[in-house]
């Protein structure tokens, strides 16, 4: 008699055939097929196919995000510590076909999922970066600056058109975002001259930024809100 397989290793599976195949080109029925179950098992689970990829794109986010935060409250080096964070999302993204993301961006609900996710990450990369100044492992930094750039990097990054033109797969386009993030443009990393005339040091002279000095930052009462919006439309057009 075959061993009952229990819920988690159940969605374990599921999570490994989406990543795999997407959800699209696949019905209840093959689902069942390929999970080796019946249908009412799937039909506990959600009432339709997209539901079920739903559950199954939060249920993957939520456990990434999990292990994000258990590296945060550690106390190993900041540089280790930044290093494996940045992974955790690297491997995620390995494990994605252009079939599961195309099914990501085919969906608003799936899309906010992984937009939520992303965004959740930067803050927990802003945290890491924040520590290792604090530390003196990092150069003065602003963390959420940081933070954010990578973020939007991300939403540009992961776009099948971008990955199409460049000829990169989402997982080597993001270990390229990591490896000029952790190692910089400049091979001399002292100043930088804008055309302008600005000089803006790189070094560790730089300005110290802290989440205390938030009153020297541009206050905002949402009147922003719809510029931001359409500013974040135009730059995630193709």
């Amino acid at each position: 008699m075959a061993k009952a397989v229990s819920d988690e290793e159940f969605l374990d599976g599921l999570t490994r055939l989406f990543l795999a195949e997407g959800i699209n080109n696949l019905t209840v029925g093959e689902i069942a097929k390929r999970m080796r179950c019946s249908r009412r098992r799937l039909y506990d689970i959600a009432q339709t196919k997209e539901d079920l990829f739903h559950i199954v794109v939060e249920r993957l986010f939520r456990g990434l995000l999990d292990k994000g935060n258990a590296l945060i409250g550690s106390q190993q080096d900041p540089t280790i510590t930044l290093a494996e964070y940045l992974d955790i999302g690297l491997q995620a993204v390995g494990r994605m076909s252009a079939a599961f993301f195309k099914d990501i961006e085919a969906s608003i609900q799936n899309r906010d999922s992984f937009d939520a996710y992303q965004q959740c990450r930067a803050a927990g990369l802003a945290q890491l970066i924040d520590k290792g100044v604090t530390q003196g492992v990092f150069v003065p930094c602003h963390g959420q600056v940081v933070a954010e750039t990578i973020l939007g990097a991300a939403l540009r990054l992961r776009r099948p058109t971008f990955l199409t033109r460049s000829g990169l797969t989402m997982e080597e386009a993001f270990q390229e975002l990591y490896r000029v993030l952790l190692g910089g443009l400049l091979v001399d990393a002292k100043i930088l001259r804008t055309s302008s005339g600005n000089i803006v040091p790189m070094n560790s002279d730089a300005k110290n930024y802290s989440r205390e000095d938030s009153s020297q930052l541009p206050s905002t009462d949402g009147k922003n809100d719809d510029a931001d919006r359409m500013l974040l439309a135009a730059w995630n057009r193709p």
